[in-house]
């Protein structure tokens, strides 16, 4: 178990007469019933629900039916963080970067935690990474690094990112030059809804020569004028109109046609899943290189995880820590290793050992993750054995699996394997690095082999 869970879970422990209430405090807090969602969380809270406190930060944050109190949103979003609650660590990252609300910034502590979060696949904790690497928070800004967070952000369907994207492009900088992918990403923002990069396109296509496409800025143009009542919208009429007059007819009528059909597009929507999956994002020191991702490991147990690849929400995590039922979770992971994504293992391992207390059941998981091949499976799979997790340590399975593990050559894991094995070999007995040599030459004679039968496969 996390040691940061221990004194917490010590005082709050979940309980089966408020589980079921999770479910119903998250709908109250859909149907903006807010007095009723404060008073459920509470219960849930002092039950010891992690999410609960969480979204009891995010009623104080928003002032959701009660006086807006930062403060208080703080010291709930620390608690749920503190219980390995991830989204809770972006929401309390955002408000200690620059301070707010009698909260005083801690910018450095606010990276870290949007580091975290961002890693674990919060987009709008990335998009701030970009905006803090912009703004240099004291120090000279850095566009590389910039591109790279907003680049991991727009992927992921963040309408703002996509529109930072577009203007690294437009602008050259942290990445060349480069007017057709400008557009592209822009594009993309506008067409969620995002109005800055649709008044931007419709600037763009009307005056800048390289860019220059009348109908489309009269389409946008259009659409800002039908989805804004304010200045913007009345700005963007006269635009429309002026621009309907150098446009032919034939050319009105398509557009006009095109400007019926549109909608805002959902985010999951605005990036190819092709090309969601396949585009490099950069390695960003002290973000995702090995050394960081090592040093996270070594300080939390566990690496973040971007859960949506396993089509993971984190309103079905928390209604299984509530409820009990994980159903659903067991079966977005069994459906994520049938597509070969056989990371969705370890995830789930970690997911039960430091949020589900279930480390009997983390065990399996990792078994899969590492019998599948996953190196951070069979790493935290040895940690398991060595550390006693379930039941007593069993050194010999220790060792064999950290053998297993080095020969994946993963940088991220490389260090900490062969740390792991000096320690072992200076306290193991004779006996019990046999046998976890025999088991860890068994397991690679049988990976070998079953490469080598997927090459002969490969030629058919």
């Amino acid at each position: 178990m996390n040691k940061k869970l221990s004194i917490f879970l010590a005082s709050l422990m979940i309980t089966t007469s408020v589980s079921a209430g999770l479910p119903e405090a998250l709908m109250s807090l859909n149907y903006q019933q807010y007095n009723q969602a404060h008073n459920e969380f509470l219960q849930l809270a002092d039950s010891g629900n992690v999410a609960a406190l969480y979204y009891l930060g995010r009623i104080y944050q928003n002032g959701w039916g009660v006086p807006k109190n930062i403060p208080q949103a703080v010291n709930y979003f620390q608690l749920a963080d503190n219980a390995f609650y991830l989204p809770a660590a972006a929401q309390l990252g955002k408000i200690l970067l620059y301070g707010s609300g009698g909260v005083t910034a801690q910018p450095a502590r606010a990276v870290m935690l949007l580091k975290k979060a961002a890693l674990a696949g919060d987009a709008d904790a990335a998009l701030e990474l970009g905006n803090a690497a912009i703004s240099g928070l004291g120090a000279a800004p850095d566009f590389n690094h910039a591109y790279g967070y907003y680049l991991i952000a727009a992927l992921k369907g963040n309408s703002k990112a996509q529109f930072q994207v577009s203007q690294m492009y437009l602008l050259g900088r942290g990445i060349p030059q480069n007017f057709s992918k400008a557009i592209l990403w822009m594009r993309r923002s506008a067409n969620q809804g995002y109005v800055k990069a649709q008044l931007e396109l419709a600037n763009l296509t009307e005056n800048n020569p390289k860019l220059k496409n009348l109908g489309e800025a009269y389409a946008w143009n259009s659409i800002l004028a039908a989805y804004n009542s304010d200045s913007i919208g009345a700005t963007a009429a006269k635009n429309r109109d002026q621009l309907a007059q150098k446009l032919n007819i034939k050319q009105l009528s398509e557009w006009q046609s095109k400007i019926r059909a549109w909608m805002p597009i959902p985010p999951e929507k605005s990036v190819p899943e092709e090309e969601r999956r396949n585009t490099p994002t950069p390695t960003i020191p002290n973000f995702n290189d090995p050394k960081t991702l090592q040093q996270i490991l070594l300080q939390e147990g566990a690496l973040p995880t971007d859960a949506s690849a396993f089509d993971i929400t984190t309103e079905m995590v928390d209604i299984a820590e509530a409820t009990g039922d994980r159903l659903a979770l067991t079966s977005a992971i069994e459906k994520a290793m049938k597509r070969d994504k056989i990371q969705a293992a370890a995830y789930y391992g970690d997911l039960l050992n430091n949020r589900l207390h279930d480390p009997e059941e983390a065990i399996k998981w990792y078994q899969a993750g590492a019998d599948a091949g996953d190196s951070y499976a069979q790493y935290q799979l040895a940690k398991a054995y060595c550390e006693g997790w379930a039941s007593q340590p069993d050194i010999s399975k220790c060792y064999g699996w950290l053998l297993t593990t080095k020969e994946t050559l993963d940088p991220v894991l490389n260090e900490l394997v062969a740390q792991a094995l000096l320690t072992v070999r200076t306290n193991a007995t004779p006996d019990e690095l046999e046998r976890g040599q025999a088991q860890a030459d068994a397991i690679i004679k049988k990976e070998k082999h079953e490469q080598k039968e997927k090459n002969i496969l490969g030629f058919f």
